[in-house]
């Protein structure tokens, strides 16, 4: 594999170019991703020479139908699926989940249990809760030392009368990175399901649902370099068994009885246009093979480029006196930090950044519980987020720092 290619990475996202916008330093990424040039061009050619809806006999709609399910076979083949037909596209993630749980819930009895890691974002909780209205009994699989999830917690917590356990395979909060399998392989032996949010975890590492024998699973294209989009994956045991939310006449097990309405079309072939990007990257990097072997290249190379872009960030935090939250390292994680610096308030603090062209979260991020409750965090409002993507460089960290240090 050759060095990684950073200077061709940036030339193909026209927000890094230096005459767009004010804002130098993305380090927001965890709220969504830049997207390349690729995702552009597809987007533009779907709206200007197929812009109709599917199903229609004239070539416009047969090109538009046609685009759209080859997307259906890439984001198939980027989540390892068995199959497309298991691939639900829907406006973004936490709508996703909201249908998921609206229908899942309706396969419930009073006293069923559902069990929700304290590393969820709101979008993979909120909609399970909403169960115990119903007489679901919805348990927290609480966090210990470093915001870690404990194995011998979550088997505390497992009975005959669990039926589901969500877990995020990032923390968009902390990065921390749980062992999916593991807990899995916990759930599946008790004869639950397994909900996996891979929204923070898809931008730096390839989802996996066949080893992680997830049943369900939901990502986000705008958050892996692509336009605002959610996913939603069924396993073939739960499509057509889940009740959806399809009109009367629709077959149950075709992904379409999940997509109520008119999908956007745009968005869906513009999501094509990442994995033309991933493969011209892969080229670059010297990778053999295509398709989902070509990423997993792309997508290796990623970690190690991030994993040292973290390595600096934490390093030079650690020298402005900063308070970290979660693992203190670099391992078990995505390269996603959060922290406060001294006595300013989170809220200031990336306002500070702002004024020097950096893009930073402050609050919650929406994973409310985790922050402000289990790690303590509301009386200063939460704290600072900054996320690293591939694109990033090491001028990137050193002017994050730098803005910092002005403070500190």
């Amino acid at each position: 594999m050759t060095d990684f290619p950073l200077a061709w990475i940036r030339s193909q996202y026209p927000a890094l170019r230096p005459e767009t916008g004010t804002d130098r330093v993305f380090l927001d990424n965890a709220s969504g991703s830049q997207v390349p040039q690729t995702v552009i061009d597809a987007m533009v050619h779907t709206l200007t020479t197929m812009n109709v809806n599917k199903g229609g006999a004239y070539g416009a709609s047969e090109r538009v139908t046609a685009a759209k399910e080859a997307v259906r076979a890439q984001v198939a083949a980027f989540l390892n699926a068995p199959s497309p037909r298991s691939v639900v596209f829907g406006p973004n993630a936490t709508t996703l989940v909201e249908l998921l749980a609206q229908s899942f819930g309706k396969t419930l009895a009073a006293g069923d249990e559902i069990i929700v890691s304290a590393l969820e974002h709101h979008a993979n909780r909120d909609p399970w809760r909403r169960l115990e209205a119903h007489g679901v009994v919805v348990k927290t699989w609480p966090v210990r030392e470093e915001a870690r999830l404990a194995l011998r917690d979550l088997e505390g917590l497992l009975t005959p009368k669990t039926r589901l356990v969500a877990l995020t395979a990032a923390s968009n909060a902390l990065g921390t990175t749980p062992d999916v399998a593991a807990v899995s392989a916990r759930v599946h032996a008790a004869g639950a399901r397994l909900m996996v949010d891979a929204v923070h975890y898809a931008p730096h590492a390839l989802p996996d649902v066949q080893a992680w024998d997830a049943d369900m699973l939901v990502f986000s294209p705008y958050k892996v370099f692509g336009p605002h989009l959610g996913v939603l994956y069924l396993s073939d045991a739960l499509l057509g068994a889940l009740p959806a939310p399809k009109l009367t006449f629709l077959a149950a097990a075709d992904p379409i009885a999940w997509e109520p309405g008119t999908q956007n079309h745009e968005a869906i072939v513009g999501f094509g246009g990442t994995f033309r990007y991933l493969d011209e990257l892969a080229a670059q990097l010297g990778v053999q093979g295509s398709g989902r072997t070509a990423w997993a290249g792309a997508f290796g190379a990623f970690a190690a480029h991030e994993t040292v872009l973290l390595g600096q960030l934490l390093a030079g935090l650690d020298e402005l006196g900063a308070t970290r939250y979660g693992l203190p390292g670099t391992e078990g994680r995505t390269a996603t930090v959060s922290f406060n610096l001294g006595s300013h308030a989170p809220q200031a603090v990336a306002k500070h950044l702002a004024g020097h062209g950096v893009t930073a979260a402050s609050g919650h991020y929406y994973a409310y519980e985790l922050m402000m409750h289990s790690l303590g965090l509301s009386a200063c409002g939460g704290a600072v987020r900054l996320s690293i993507l591939h694109y990033n460089s090491a001028e990137d960290v050193a002017a994050v720092l730098a803005a910092l240090a002005e403070l500190a």
